[in-house]
């Protein structure tokens, strides 16, 4: 059975093959300093052993314990072709994930119920008219089950953003005020700092425009 490793960690893990590997590709002068830095990125070491098993079957790093049983194996271990090649397409996956993270937890926080409430109102509103129209025009009525089913579709959405609004009031909007305040006191900070380092006369002379910024 595959053992269910992050991207991090594997990142991490690779990221230390390649820091202990001698020119060759081999891990052998600092095995154990080596062993003991990837022991502490596993809770438990029979999930390192599995990871590094699968690691190795798949060409990704070289990983082998020859020995007979009642002896101690001898560990062979280092890197192959495929390793940082691997490890930089982790780093790319990586980020591109809090890339989209970024822009989910963005959506969330930009998200705007009045101007959300105003569009299903205007769609509503359309389709009312279209349904009218479909009423009084025999040529258009065949378009009434059509109508029927996007107004169902509207009137879902609309329940939706409605049950959206109290998380918005109650969880998100906190959060943008306490986003927008912390920008606040970045922006106060960044001044004190400009403050500290510049001359008591600039200072003076540009006073107003430094009050503003506190406001």
């Amino acid at each position: 059975m595959k053992t269910e490793i992050s991207k991090t960690r594997t990142a991490r893990l690779l990221a230390s093959f390649i820091r202990y590997a001698d020119e060759k590709g081999s891990i052998d002068k600092l095995r154990d300093e080596f062993f003991e830095e990837i022991s502490a990125l596993y809770s438990n070491g029979n999930v390192l052993s599995q990871h590094l098993y699968e690691l190795s079957e798949a060409g990704i790093v070289y990983y082998e314990e020859i020995g007979e049983d009642g002896f101690a194996p001898i560990i062979m271990v280092g890197c192959t072709k495929q390793t940082a090649g691997h490890l930089a397409g982790l780093l790319k996956e990586i980020e591109d994930d809090l890339e989209s993270l970024r822009r989910r937890i963005n959506e969330i926080l930009t998200f705007d119920p009045d101007r959300l409430k105003s569009e299903i109102h205007g769609a509503g509103e359309k389709l009312g008219a279209a349904r009218k129209s479909a009423e009084e025009n025999e040529l258009l009525r065949p378009l009434l089950r059509q109508i029927g089913e996007i107004e169902k579709y509207l009137n879902g959405v609309s329940a939706v953003a409605d049950k959206y609004e109290d998380v918005y009031k109650n969880i998100i909007r906190p959060v943008q005020l306490e986003g927008r305040s912390g920008v606040e006191a970045t922006v106060r900070w960044a001044v004190i700092s400009i403050v500290a380092s510049t001359a008591i006369s600039v200072v003076l002379g540009n006073w107003k425009e430094i009050v503003q910024l506190f406001k």
